[in-house]
């Protein structure tokens, strides 16, 4: 470089203090140039950033899909679920340096340092999404919840009665509420009897046991319900629950079954719900306009009677013109904007409890995700 040897040949010649500035000042914005392509990396740092981010995206994405599927089901439109199978980021940096440089004594102005720099950033996520179709549609959305998976997550703290409201059809031939265009109200009994089941879980009278069958390898369930001193409404409460359902008086342990009705007086049946008829049953939660209702584009709300109403709904998804605030989600169909309230607890956890539901109908193997090869840069 030409110009670099006339700088070092003027360290010996002349104006010695001028050269060393200037080679100081050349050395210094090099150094910085040529540093900067490593100041930003793209290993382990991504890490944090990427991943919270997807998750947020994904988590919205998710609540946006299910919000969107039980309106369609309250209008008989087809429901349709992606999951995302794989996630991959690729990012790219390329970058160059110029750096110039004129050196005259004689001018006025003196020495000039010309730096430049260019750089290209590049992020190219590839993401995959997997229809639900075939044999998982029928396992997610078809199959019902087997009782031993509902009910266990009464032990993990889940209330009863929002478990059976949302996850039972019937117990012991008595029917709980039916979404769709001929559903129906829930029995009275029915809400005597989950009212009844939740003030003995509270009390600690009520417990539940996954148990499994040496002879068939299967899980079941046994109810327990304790019959040791018991304060007096309590004890009101286990009666009831024993009348209901039809359960001798002298037992404790009562073993739960998958059906309508068992015939005996030791045991329960329960007919679960699958992700479909959970689906349906939270679409008839959908705050319709009139109008549709009128034009027979959906269904009237279900009627009620004074007992029924007791139940309060599982979900509230109000419907509005204008896109709303404050929202926990929100989507557009039909030119109206259906949304869950943010400050809505309750439709909330309903939410997240319907994602723990349907994976719990998952009763066989994933379908084998889709292999996706990046080509290098």
């Amino acid at each position: 470089m030409a110009w670099f040897d006339s700088l070092l040949k003027r360290l010996k010649h002349r104006d010695t203090s001028l050269a060393w500035s200037a080679l100081g000042r050349l050395l210094l914005l090099a150094s910085i140039a040529l540093n900067l392509p490593g100041c930003t990396s793209f290993g382990p740092p991504s890490v944090d950033r990427d991943r919270f981010d997807y998750i947020n995206v994904l988590s919205s994405s998710w609540k946006q899909q299910t919000l969107l599927n039980i309106v369609k089901m309250r209008y008989a439109d087809t429901p349709v679920f992606l999951d995302v199978g794989q996630i991959i980021s690729g990012y790219q940096l390329q970058g160059a340096v110029t750096v110039g440089a004129s050196l005259n004594g004689a001018s006025a102005v003196g020495d000039i340092l010309n730096l430049g720099s260019a750089a290209t950033y590049t992020d190219r996520p590839t993401i995959t999404y997997t229809p639900l179709t075939g044999a998982h549609f029928l396992q997610v959305m078809i199959t019902p919840v087997p009782p031993p998976n509902l009910l266990r997550l009464s032990q993990e703290g889940w209330p009863i009665d929002m478990l059976l409201q949302l996850g039972a059809q019937s117990i012991n031939g008595i029917s709980n509420r039916k979404g769709g265009a001929r559903g129906h109200a829930a029995d009275p009994d029915f809400v005597r009897l989950l009212a009844a089941l939740q003030r003995l879980q509270g009390s600690g009278a009520l417990g539940l046991r996954v148990e499994i069958s040496k002879e068939s390898k299967q899980e079941g369930t046994v109810m327990v319900i304790s019959q040791k001193n018991l304060p007096p409404e309590i004890e009101a409460d286990r009666v009831l629950v024993r009348k209901l359902l039809g359960l001798r008086s002298d037992l404790q342990e009562f073993k739960i079954i998958s059906g309508t009705v068992s015939g005996k007086d030791d045991t329960i049946a329960m007919q679960t719900r699958s992700g479909f008829q959970i689906l349906n049953l939270l679409g008839s939660n959908v705050e319709v306009p009139p109008e549709h209702i009128a034009e027979s584009r959906t269904y009237p709300q279900i009627t009620e009677t004074a007992e029924t109403q007791s139940l309060p709904p599982l979900v509230r998804i109000h419907a509005e013109k204008s896109k709303p605030e404050d929202t926990f989600a929100a989507i557009n169909y039909r030119d109206y904007w259906y949304w869950i309230d943010d400050r809505d607890y309750r439709s909330k956890g309903i939410f997240t409890f319907l994602m723990i539901i349907m994976t719990l109908a998952e009763t066989g193997e994933k379908v084998q995700q889709p292999v996706v090869t990046i080509q290098g840069n």
